[in-house]
């Protein structure tokens, strides 16, 4: 499956049970609100463990995933949402603080994009955490003037504990235009009220 553009992101922060925290956050290329760059996933599949017997590969076991997550390169994301996200403090006066206690929250994510026949495709990711492991600093040159660089982000999935056909899965997929089908998907992984 190749997948072409990447329009939009949607994250969910939840608090302590699993509830959605405030509104979720849309990126999507708005004016000073952040836009989406690239998202790679890896980790979907597990390691095999092969079992040698009678001179021969006789068993293979391939059951799971591996270890889920998503590299995201997103540009100006608002800093307020972003401390949202990795879990650092805010106080009053608008200073942002990070150090010991520091604890990203739970989010659900849910990417869109399209294949190459045009068809919606939707990858959402049920519980995970944020991280951005640094910032750059870059002087700029006015002799070689560059468009900006966008922020590395990680998102570690793990698997939903929700009952339902998501339980225990770490991403849920679908490509197509049954509105029924986006409306189930988008509900389980923002844990939104589906739309009729």
């Amino acid at each position: 499956m190749t997948l072409v553009h990447f329009p939009r992101m949607t994250i969910q922060p939840f608090d302590g049970t699993g509830t959605p925290k405030g509104d979720p956050i849309i990126i999507q290329g708005d004016p000073n609100k952040g836009g989406t760059i690239t998202a790679e996933i890896s980790g979907l599949a597990s390691t095999a463990l092969k079992v040698a017997a009678s001179d021969i590969e006789y068993w293979i076991s391939q059951e799971g995933v591996g270890e889920v997550s998503v590299d995201f390169t997103l540009i100006d994301m608002p800093a307020a949402e972003e401390a949202i996200i990795l879990g650092q403090k805010t106080v009053d006066s608008g200073i942002t603080y990070v150090g010991n206690d520091t604890n990203p929250p739970y989010c659900a994510v849910l990417l869109e994009s399209k294949n190459l026949a045009g068809d919606s495709a939707y990858l959402g990711f049920f519980r995970g955490k944020f991280a951005k492991d640094k910032e750059t600093l870059n002087t700029q040159d006015p002799a070689d003037k560059k468009a900006p660089d966008g922020d590395s982000y990680t998102f570690t999935a793990a698997g939903s504990p929700d009952e339902g056909d998501q339980k225990g899965e770490y991403v849920a997929k679908y490509i197509g235009s049954d509105a029924d089908a986006i409306s189930t998907l988008k509900a389980q992984v923002l844990k939104a009220t589906p739309k009729p």
